[in-house]
């Protein structure tokens, strides 16, 4: 055998490893894929249960709250949220109750205690995204505390504010806390 030979035995046993590889890593790809099915559909009862159990959990906040009868549905709220401490949707309600009666800090504010609690309410890829409200009350939040901060620059809350309004912005734009 001289070397063209050793040449040639050598490129078709690197071309076959070569081939193996891929083909494993092919079969590897394909398996995680499925799973990722799975996961996926899992994923999307649990969100469907969720939002089930929270619509019966909530049904009465919401009621009261289309009625206009907010101090009755914030007294609810404050029952609920000791039941159910860990449920952010609470908080979500909570900014909801303050908007509605002009209190545009506190609903910041509840807000952001949702968004840490929960992060998918502003991941668009999720059932849970509510990231348009936030976005529409970041934006009005940001042009009056703006406003408030240049007329009174040592206030601490509105400067709390400003920095629950930078925060939802950021985790509105895809950033880490």
């Amino acid at each position: 055998m001289d070397w063209v030979d050793k040449l040639s035995i050598g490129a078709i046993a690197g071309i076959t490893l070569i081939t193996i590889g891929m083909l494993t890593n092919q079969a590897i790809l394909k398996n995680q894929q499925g799973n990722a099915g799975v996961e996926a559909g899992e994923e999307k009862a649990a969100y469907a249960l969720r939002m089930d159990q929270d619509k019966k959990i909530y049904k009465e906040i919401a009621s009261r709250k289309d009625q206009g009868l907010y101090a009755e549905a914030m007294a609810g709220l404050n029952d609920i949220m000791e039941t159910y401490p860990e449920n952010p949707l609470s908080y979500v309600y909570m900014a909801e109750l303050y908007l509605e009666q002009g209190n545009l800090g506190d609903s910041i504010r509840s807000y952001r205690r949702a968004v840490e609690m929960e992060p998918d309410y502003v991941d668009e890829r999720t059932p849970l995204f509510i990231g348009t409200k936030i976005k529409k009350l970041v934006t009005e939040g940001r042009e009056k505390f703006g406003r408030e901060k240049s007329l009174k620059p040592k206030d601490k809350d509105v400067r709390k504010v400003l920095k629950d309004i930078y925060y939802l912005q950021s985790r509105l734009a895809g950033g880490c806390e």
